[in-house]
């Protein structure tokens, strides 16, 4: 494996198309830790640090859209959605609600990011608060609660799964008896179906077209379920049990194959939906990523292999046809990844973002700096040329990485 080397100036090149630069979802705009933003490199210097803020604590990533930048954190007793100027990192607006810090065996605060559709953003707390607000402004336009409103389960680390909007509808993991995912009209939050009794997972509903028809793919508790996005009927389940119910991964769509992965000694699958019965692909136990879901690039899929926390960990590429390993680099211990183009943007647990080459050829460094302290687990995001990096103690640090 290479060595670390000298840091390199980053230059960011853009797509014609209007909205390539905004991040307004978890995973990025496509729902799959992708951008069409493509980092090249330039040699001498580093990424310019424009801002840092302290956002309270959570594992609450960023979106963008506008010029603004969404997170969410915990301070004095309450989830606080905060609205942030890009450009300086000024705060714009905040609305928060009453709530538990939820920190058992980590850091707690939110876990859910923010999803932005259209002058809306809409937001899930830990203990199944649910609001949506004016992304102008931050004014409450409706609230539910999961638990209270719907009969949803807060699962025993809180409820982790970002909205994920469809259509007219706003799709979350709820966790209920015949409420295991509910769909809420989100202009209203008027229940539009609910559906299934699984308890929920911790990762991200994923929309898509499969076979023809919309689906929403949810890795729940016990199973990879999808559902028909119009009714909620489900179309395809898969077990998939994990020590304590942790399956906190989102599922990765690549095409009409669908990858999962978990950790606690469990591993990684790919599942077909091109037409057909849906059927599992493979099966490996060399990838097993606990929360920060892989990313694919060019026929491979890269992701962590080990438990947040742990010292054994690394990054691995796996090949997307069979499942079989590439390679593996121990200098990433653990973290979370983004892809932008034929690069990878990692933050690794313990605060280092580092850009390398998205091949399946071999792990190939190409920058590294130290821009965090403490526990880093929080997905990285990219917009505009900058990459939003954030702690599990909520400080926040906006890097330029080049021109436009």
């Amino acid at each position: 494996m290479n060595a670390r080397l000298p840091l390199l100036t980053l230059i960011v090149h853009f797509s014609t198309t209007a909205l390539a630069g905004d991040w307004p979802h978890y995973r990025g705009p496509a729902l799959n830790g992708s951008t069409q933003e493509t980092v090249g490199t330039l040699p001498v210097g580093g990424p310019r640090e424009m801002w840092r803020v302290q956002l309270g604590t959570g594992l609450s990533s960023v979106t963008v859209a506008d010029g603004r930048a969404f997170s969410a954190g915990y301070k004095d007793g309450k989830e606080v959605l905060q609205c942030l100027s890009v450009a300086n990192g000024r705060g714009l607006w905040a609305y928060g609600w009453t709530a538990k810090l939820g920190n058992y065996l980590f850091e707690g605060g939110p876990r859910a990011t923010p999803t932005l559709d259209g002058d809306r953003v809409y937001m899930l707390g830990a203990d199944g608060h649910v609001a949506c607000v004016s992304a102008a402004n931050g004014k409450p336009v409706w609230e539910k609660n999961l638990v209270s409103d719907f009969g949803g389960r807060r699962p025993e680390w809180g409820f982790s799964g970002s909205p994920t909007v469809e259509g007219k509808n706003v799709i979350l993991d709820c966790g209920g008896k015949g409420a295991s995912t509910v769909a809420l009209n989100k202009l209203t939050g008027e229940l539009s179906w609910r559906s299934g009794d699984e308890e929920a997972g911790y990762g991200s509903p994923v929309t898509a077209t499969l076979g023809g028809a919309r689906r929403v793919l949810i890795l729940k508790a016990d199973a990879l379920v999808a559902l028909d996005t119009a009714t909620g009927t489900e179309a395809a389940r898969f077990d998939w049990k994990t020590s304590w119910k942790v399956n906190a991964a989102t599922p990765l769509l690549v095409g009409s194959r669908v990858v999962v992965s978990s950790a606690y000694n469990h591993g990684a699958g790919a599942f077909d939906f091109g037409g057909g019965k849906p059927s599992q692909a493979w099966f490996t136990k060399n990838m097993h990523a606990h929360f920060n879901t892989p990313v694919a690039r060019g026929g491979y899929v890269f992701g962590m292999d080990g438990e947040a926390g742990k010292r054994r960990a690394a990054l691995v590429c796996l090949d997307l046809a069979g499942g079989d390993e590439k390679w593996r680099a121990k200098e990433v211990n653990n973290g979370s990844l983004i892809v932008a183009g034929d690069k990878l943007v990692i933050v690794t647990e313990a605060g280092d973002l580092v850009i390398a080459a998205a091949s399946g050829a071999g792990y190939k460094e190409l920058a590294r700096k130290k821009v965090l302290s403490g526990h880093c687990w929080v997905q990285p995001a990219l917009s505009g040329g900058k990459v939003f990096c954030k702690n599990n103690s909520g400080e926040l640090v906006a890097l330029d990485l080049g021109g436009k």
